[in-house]
């Protein structure tokens, strides 16, 4: 289902929204702001008191929600709610701890059950092999990242373990809008498409219509997350300026 929405649109925008900010109720008005504005696919960020591959905006997110309250059992109950609805596939991101506490298993059937898609997890252990198993046991796509960094007979193990779409990291570091791309990402796409035929999206640094427009012309979807987060917070209505940021990277503004 994830792949298909991707390759469905003609320009598939991902965004990425930090559960809980500034609370659960407007999470799911964002949310549904975002698919009116087109977005394919929605990445929800499970908040996270040590988020290791975010940026300064992403963490200041995560420890806004955190410090506002976030519970994962409430998350939970506005999970089914969401899915049902938005007509787009959810995706969680979240660090392997949270999902562990009650059972990494248990908590990902759940999260299934509760309508979601797909599991993004920055910090999974280099074998990853059993948690790919489980997770298409229960039915939930195990979405894995692709670093520059990341060498050839690597990148084929992870691709053999990974569902739904390929998240290929455009920047060596953590998250946060770059006004430049480095080039090479154009040649990492290359490379991930000749191993799978997943749908490849691009994330880390991109913060503007025309650097959606470059990437989306050979690769097959693009994550926005801290641009879109730090417009988010820095307005006193956080729905409309996400529809504005999202239709505007969409519409070329």
């Amino acid at each position: 289902m994830i792949a298909k929405a991707i390759k469905d649109h003609k320009k598939a925008i991902i965004p990425y929204v930090t559960a809980g900010l500034p609370n659960l109720d407007t999470t799911g008005k964002i949310l549904l702001a975002l698919q009116d504005a087109g977005a394919a696919v929605i990445e929800i960020g499970i908040p996270f008191s040590d988020p290791m591959a975010d940026g300064p905006v992403l963490q200041k997110a995560s420890s806004m929600a955190l410090q506002g309250g976030f519970k994962m059992d409430e998350l939970q109950g506005c999970l089914t709610g969401w899915s049902t609805m938005l007509d787009i596939p959810l995706v969680v991101m979240s660090y392997i701890n949270p999902l562990m506490r009650r059972g990494l298993c248990q908590t990902l059937a759940s999260l299934k059950g509760c309508g979601v898609r797909g599991a993004i997890i920055p910090d999974l252990p280099r074998d990853a092999g059993k948690i790919y198993a489980d997770c298409h046991e229960i039915g939930i796509d195990l979405i894995r990242m692709v670093a520059p960094t990341t060498e050839h007979e690597r990148m084929r193990e992870v691709l053999s373990q990974c569902s739904g779409f390929v998240y290929a990291v455009s920047i060596r570091g953590v998250t946060g809008s770059r006004s430049d791309l480095p080039p090479e990402i154009r040649a990492q796409v290359s490379a991930i498409k000749e191993m799978t035929d997943l749908p490849v999206c691009v994330g880390f640094g991109v913060s503007s219509a025309a650097q959606v427009d470059d990437l989306l012309t050979f690769a097959d979807g693009v994550i926005v997350g801290s641009y879109l987060m730090g417009r988010i917070m820095d307005s006193p209505d956080p729905a409309k300026i996400a529809y504005e940021t999202l239709h505007g990277l969409l519409n070329g503004r």
